[in-house]
């Protein structure tokens, strides 16, 4: 019988053996790692003599559930909640420009008026609110606004206004 026709006795080639170990213990490291930052895990010094190192002594949270205030007790100890803000962004394309013009924030509910600023020889072609066409105008308001939205704006150059027929 030949060498290539035994049995392996440990079931397992010594390479994908090594693998599987390796890729063990960078699992049970990352998951110790994601336990810290994720505060399940603390460690804190153990009361020693300052001649001894101190050994880390590792604890974990409680498992008993912390009982929820009362709404009176959590009215009193809440701090005022930050507003929801969304993103406007404004862009306007060669020949003019917006105002306001860029990506700012807007408070949920707030309304927001953009003007439409054409340079000289210009006017409004179009206006886009999040990829829809609008009818083109000088400005443009949002009112309520609730996500994050943009507001895009072009501009032609202005048709003549009356042609003189030669006489």
């Amino acid at each position: 019988m030949s060498n290539n026709n035994r049995k392996k006795k440990n079931g397992m080639n010594p390479r994908t053996k090594a693998f599987v170990t390796g890729a063990a213990f960078i699992l049970a490291i990352l998951v110790i790692i994601l336990c810290i930052m994720s505060g399940a895990l603390t460690f804190k010094k153990s009361q020693t003599a300052p001649s001894q190192t101190p050994t880390p002594t590792v604890t974990a949270p409680p498992s008993t559930p912390t009982p929820s205030p009362s709404p009176s007790e959590a009215q009193e100890s809440a701090e005022p909640s930050k507003p929801v803000t969304y993103n406007v962004t404004v862009f306007a394309g060669h020949g003019g420009s917006a105002d306001p013009q860029g990506t700012m924030a807007v408070n949920e509910g707030d309304d927001i008026t953009v003007t439409f600023i054409p340079d000289e020889g210009y006017q409004v072609s179009t206006v886009t609110i999040n990829g829809e066409l609008v009818d083109p105008a000088d400005s443009y308001t949002i009112t309520d606004v609730t996500s994050d939205m943009s507001i895009d704006v072009t501009f032609d150059t202005a048709q003549a206004g009356g042609a003189t027929q030669p006489g």
